[in-house]
């Protein structure tokens, strides 16, 4: 991977991402020397570390008619690009969201792709107040762990159906068996049902979509699904049986469709 890669996420441009990564290899340097070493031209290489220079990331040392530059170290850098991350992050928040008009809860709306869906998961999290029941598999529950940790220290009961064998110590945990999933070739969908009022429904592989909605039969139906599959798998636990082996070749078909 190219080296300078993290400082171009961070909003460097070329030149300065290459000026800074020089200067951490060669400190301290001059103009001519971090041109030379990182392959920039010279004109460019000046405007590179007057921006630098404004921003804080390296330092100026004059030395007679000659100017050495020294990157601020990488820790100190970062710190400072957090924090006004943070309060850029919070002025755009206190800004834009006097204008925001909330989208109509009753409508069906469209997510696409895995990082917006476990963004949206998580925000439903975030907001509830109440409950949250949700059916997931094992690697979707690993990436929700720390917003369902937080809403259940804050007393939001947490109902979760896992499709897998991941532990949680925390909430009412139902797995479903894993005969079952393989029946009803489910891998990697979730369902998350907010306080009874929101719902995300989907799957959340890199190319999958999903919905999250607020109409009130689909998260209704969203919320009685997780409900009956959990009340099933406990009635499976207390029989003492596996539901899918007692079905006979032709249930199975009916059932399932295979």
């Amino acid at each position: 991977m190219d080296p300078t890669k993290p400082l171009l996420d961070l909003g460097f441009t070329e030149y300065e991402a290459k000026t800074y990564f020089t200067l951490l290899k060669v400190n301290p340097a001059t103009g001519y020397q971090i041109s030379k070493e990182a392959g920039i031209p010279r004109s460019m290489v000046y405007e590179a570390l007057g921006r630098l220079l404004n921003r804080g990331a390296i330092l100026a040392l004059p030395q007679g008619d000659t100017t050495r530059y020294a990157p601020v170290p990488v820790d100190t850098l970062l710190d400072s690009l957090r924090h006004t991350y943070e309060e850029a992050l919070d002025r755009a928040h206190e800004s834009l969201s006097r204008y925001e008009k909330p989208a109509p809860s009753e409508q069906v709306w469209n997510i696409e792709g895995r990082e917006a869906i476990l963004s949206c998961a998580r925000e439903l999290i975030r907001d509830a107040k109440d409950e949250v029941a949700l059916s997931v598999s094992d690697e979707t529950l690993l990436a929700l762990l720390p917003e369902l940790r937080i809403a259940h220290d804050r007393g939001v009961r947490i109902r979760i159906l896992i499709y897998g064998e991941a532990e949680i110590e925390f909430g009412q945990v139902v797995r479903h068996p894993q005969a079952e999933s393989a029946l009803q070739q489910i891998e990697d969908n979730i369902v998350v049902v907010a306080d009874g009022g929101h719902a995300l429904i989907g799957g959340v592989g890199a190319d999958d979509t999903a919905v999250w909605t607020g109409n009130r039969h689909l998260v209704f139906i969203s919320l009685q699904y997780i409900w009956q599959e959990m009340f099933t798998q406990k009635v499976s636990e207390r029989l003492g049986k596996d539901l899918i082996c007692e079905l006979t070749p032709e249930e199975r078909k009916a059932i399932f469709g295979r």
